[in-house]
């Protein structure tokens, strides 16, 4: 399709105002078909937005001060009696707003499964041990049995990518959206950004195509502004967003005890914590900056910082966020309509590029400038925040190798590790297995999507065997 020569000649003014002279002379070497191509993708970026890169690439970076840094409060998993009574208070209010339908799920499912050796979206990937069932199906299935639980809507809103939006689709219509009915799965695009040299040019990753790369999960809140489903979800009464992402099939979708900790805290965005493996562990800290919750992204804690220690023995900056979070849909709206809201980071990559030749080349390691917001950078914006402690191993499993640490592998034990503890908890099974390396049990979230829910489906007294599947 011809580009109008009036759009044409804006992009070609805003070119020569922001430095981009080379991009010009490319669209002189390009055919007609190629420079409409390069032309209309030109027509849509944000120059103003790039501007605001080509200073940050100039600029020299600027170190976390911890000075007025404390550890965040946590609200720490109970242990006494006395805790756990208080805990019943906070789980019924969660149970409550999910029976008055007031939650809504958002999965960020933007990436590919390249580190999984995995060419579809990571969403796609089989993980469940015995079923084989994708992450996509499992966080499908807890929603569903969520909706007949606590008979509420809970819409599922899922955030792709460009690159993997339309397979995204795809998958879920050959599956029959898993039983969710098509109409209240929401797919959303996240939003991309252009990848800049270190002097603020302009990159190609084709002759007629812009090297571009997404802008973070911090981008959802504006993605959501701009598909209109923050609209939607405030017509329809949702005020509350359990948020996700998509590789880690421990996730427990809708938690009540997690929900309840927001609500008793009106808090704005809350995260899921849990105490650090270690000091170089990439978790972001909780932490309290002037009286304000936040999250300090791994790479901006200083090793030194990081390896500080109580008296007793512990980490003091010991909380590390998990990547799941409750964000109420009027602080969503609040954030998404500015823009400019969250603050950019900068990462230096490399990438293959169009050289000024018009090669194909590999650009030198660290040369390529990417720009992505943090949404944990949100709660610098937020009123109230909670950071809740739940269990590593029933809760956080994050699958992104194809082998080693944080692996299929590791993600399928735990998960096995989490449903015999269930089984044990209410007396189905007696004694933990001695070899619990191979496919054991699995159990649906359909048929049961915690230990209490599985105490209410097995008959007293009801004793199982191994390996094991439970399933409507």
């Amino acid at each position: 399709m011809r580009v109008e020569q009036a759009v044409e000649e804006r992009v070609r003014q805003l070119l020569r105002a922001h430095g981009q002279d080379h991009v010009l002379r490319r669209l002189e070497k390009l055919p007609a078909t190629k420079r409409d191509n390069l032309l209309e993708q030109l027509a849509g970026l944000d120059f103003d937005r790039l501007e605001v890169f080509r200073e940050l690439v100039q600029t020299p970076p600027t170190e976390v001060s911890f000075g007025t840094m404390s550890p965040a409060p946590v609200k720490r998993l109970p242990l006494r009696p006395l805790e756990r009574q208080a805990e019943q208070r906070v789980i019924k209010a969660g149970k409550e707003a999910l029976a008055a339908d007031r939650v809504a799920a958002c999965t960020v499912a933007g990436g590919q499964g390249t580190r999984l050796r995995y060419d579809h979206p990571k969403g796609m990937f089989s993980i469940s041990p015995i079923r084989e069932a994708s992450l996509f199906q499992l966080f499908a299935e807890q929603i569903l049995a969520a909706r007949r639980r606590y008979a509420c809507r809970m819409p599922w809103l899922i955030m792709t990518s460009p690159g993997n939006d339309a397979e995204t689709r795809g998958f879920f219509a050959q599956s029959d959206f898993f039983g969710l009915g098509a109409d209240s799965v929401h797919f959303f695009v996240q939003g991309s950004n252009p990848i800049i040299n270190q002097e603020g040019e302009l990159l190609l990753a084709e002759e007629d195509q812009v090297l571009t790369g997404p802008d973070g999960h911090g981008g959802t809140f504006d993605a959501l502004m701009r598909s209109g489903l923050l609209d939607m979800l405030r017509e329809g009464g949702w005020d509350l967003i359990t948020y996700f992402q998509v590789d880690n099939p421990l996730v427990t979708v809708a938690d009540p005890r997690f929900i309840g900790h927001h609500l008793a805290e009106d808090a704005d965005f809350s995260c899921k914590v849990v105490p650090k493996r270690d000091p170089q562990e990439g978790l972001g800290i909780a932490v309290l900056r002037g009286g304000r919750p936040m999250v300090v992204e791994y790479i901006d804690v200083p090793p030194d910082v990081a390896a500080q220690r109580l008296p007793s023995g512990p980490l003091i900056y010991l909380y590390g966020s998990i990547a799941i979070h409750i964000i109420s849909v009027p602080f969503a709206e609040r954030v998404g309509r500015d823009r400019s809201a969250l603050p950019w980071h900068l990462a230096r990559k490399q990438y293959e590029i169009v050289d000024a030749a018009g090669k194909k080349v590999l650009a030198p390691p660290k040369s390529c400038c990417k720009f992505e917001c943090f949404i944990f950078d949100a709660l610098a914006l937020a009123e109230a925040g909670a950071f809740v402690e739940v269990r590593r191993d029933t809760e956080f499993g994050p699958v992104k190798n194809a082998e080693g640490e944080d692996s299929p592998e590791t993600a399928r034990r735990l998960m096995q590790r989490k449903w015999l503890e269930w089984l044990i908890d209410v007396g189905a099974v007696k004694h933990m297995p001695t070899d619990a390396s191979g496919p054991l049990i699995e159990i649906s979230p359909l048929y049961a999507a915690s230990a209490e829910e599985l105490k209410e489906r097995l008959e007293p007294g009801r004793e199982l065997t191994l390996p094991l599947l439970l399933e409507p």
